[in-house]
């Protein structure tokens, strides 16, 4: 005699349930699907976090100067939203919609638009990508510009292409070697052209965008604030001095930083490792003992004297002790990358409204959040220790796994040449150790996974 007993009536009840319940989900329609991902988003960002760079910005809108310690065309974003609706919120919305838009029109070349949307959602929510757009950041509004400018390239739209991309090139400095893959392998200005041809034309076009952005931003600026000696170059030269062997002399420091502003007279050597670290160039130059005073933000830069001085400086030091530069450059990166203990990304913290709670208010903006996105944040420091999600090191390794399996996909090879070049800047232009400097190699390496596993396990594009 059989022995299975057939299922009682609330087991066939619950299955049916959850079989029902999966019909109504997978019949959602794909804008509502794209419309949960954004809500969830700034749900969880409301009003748009803030840190230093997003306060010089909004500082700089309202009382309408414009420096060049970041990219003017940003201040002048701040300035046309803030006069809306005060505060990030739109800055949030801008970056946060060019995102979930951008990436469901990529993946809507491989997939149908409703996988597509689901799978939207899902990179829209995954921690790496999701927590750097909560943040008003000229590196979120980058992203969610260059995520458009791909999806135009794809579908051979040339003047949103263009459009999209010089906005990314303009908000933030490096973003050139970004855009460089993505327009001179996808853009076309004649279908059919030779190759050759193709390629020439589509580096002009690379070239015509990049200077005029950075014209634009030249033509923005009401005050240069030569940022460059104030954080790059001292890091470089206290980084390399460090890494020498042997101890300099007093006198020999002295002589090398005549001029430069330098505070400390004593021990200089030893001051100099002791303020180094990789990750940060802030302690150089902040208080409670700062080696120099120079500007990290405000109005007034170092004066010229100073500037010529350290720039001597950097290129003495650099030019002598070219080993240890390079020692200094690759422990920054090193850093960047995040090989060694983890840290937390600067959007899961949630403490930088603290930091400054009076300037806030006086500002007109809020230092708190709702126990929703408390929790939340909760939830992605707990994924942050207990997975290397946030590693950028990992994405750089599968990218350039993923570089030979994508040799006959032009736009996937150009979204990960991308993100790879942008990274090779950091090894150079970093002064710390952010994660958000990586955040855009994080998009194109898991975008690459999701369309060149669909494409090489079913073949050629599927449309709705």
């Amino acid at each position: 005699m059989p022995t299975d007993s057939p299922p009682a009536p609330t087991q066939v009840a619950r299955v049916r349930g959850v079989r029902a319940l999966g019909r109504r989900i997978a019949a959602v329609p794909p804008w509502c699907v794209l419309a949960i991902a954004w809500l969830m988003i700034v749900l969880y960002a409301f009003p748009g976090q803030m840190t230093q760079d997003s306060w010089d910005h909004l500082t700089e809108a309202r009382k309408n100067v414009f420096t060049d310690a970041h990219p003017p065309v940003m201040d002048l974003l701040f300035r046309w939203l803030d006069a809306v609706i005060a505060g990030p919120f739109l800055i949030l919305v801008l970056q946060t919609t060019a995102l979930v838009v951008g990436l469901a029109r990529i993946l809507a070349a491989t997939f149908t638009r409703r996988a597509a949307a689901w799978l939207t959602l899902g990179l829209v929510l995954y921690p790496p990508i999701m927590t750097p757009m909560a943040v008003a950041w000229k590196d979120s509004v980058m992203a969610g510009c260059l995520v458009l400018g791909v999806a135009a390239l794809q579908r051979k739209q040339r003047a949103l292409a263009l459009v999209a991309l010089f906005a990314a090139t303009a908000v933030r400095y490096n973003a050139f070697a970004a855009t460089l893959p993505l327009i001179v392998l996808c853009f076309e200005w004649r279908p059919g052209a030779r190759a050759v041809s193709r390629y020439a034309v589509a580096f002009v076009v690379w070239l015509a965008i990049t200077m005029s952005a950075a014209g634009v931003n030249r033509w923005l600026t009401d005050q240069p604030m030569y940022y460059w000696q104030s954080s790059l170059t001292v890091h470089d030269i206290v980084g390399t001095l460090s890494l020498v062997p042997g101890e300099r002399s007093d006198a020999e420091l002295e002589r090398l930083f005549a001029g430069t502003g330098l505070l400390i007279h004593h021990d200089i050597h030893k001051a100099l490792r002791a303020h180094y670290r990789p990750d940060n160039f802030l302690p150089i130059i902040n208080e409670p003992s700062p080696l120099w005073g120079l500007p990290n933000n405000g109005f007034v830069p170092a004066p010229a004297s100073v500037r010529a001085a350290i720039t001597r400086a950097w290129w003495e030091v650099i030019t002598s002790e070219p080993a240890a530069y390079l020692h200094h450059r690759l422990a920054v990166m090193y850093e960047v990358i995040s090989i060694g203990p983890r840290k937390m990304p600067a959007a899961v913290i949630r403490r930088d409204a603290y930091r400054w709670p009076e300037y806030a208010h006086q500002m007109g903006q809020g230092t708190g959040w709702s126990a929703l996105q408390g929790l939340w944040t909760r939830l992605l420091r707990a994924v942050v220790r207990a997975t290397p999600v946030f590693e950028p090191w990992i994405y750089l390794a599968i990218s350039l796994l993923l570089l030979p399996l994508a040799r006959r996909q032009r736009d996937v090879l150009a979204l990960l040449c991308s993100g790879l070049v942008l990274e090779s800047t950091l090894v150079l232009l970093a002064p710390s150790a952010d994660y958000r400097y990586s955040h855009w190699m994080v998009i194109t390496t898991c975008l690459a996974v999701i369309v060149l596993t669909a494409r090489r396990s079913r073949g050629p594009a599927i449309r709705a």
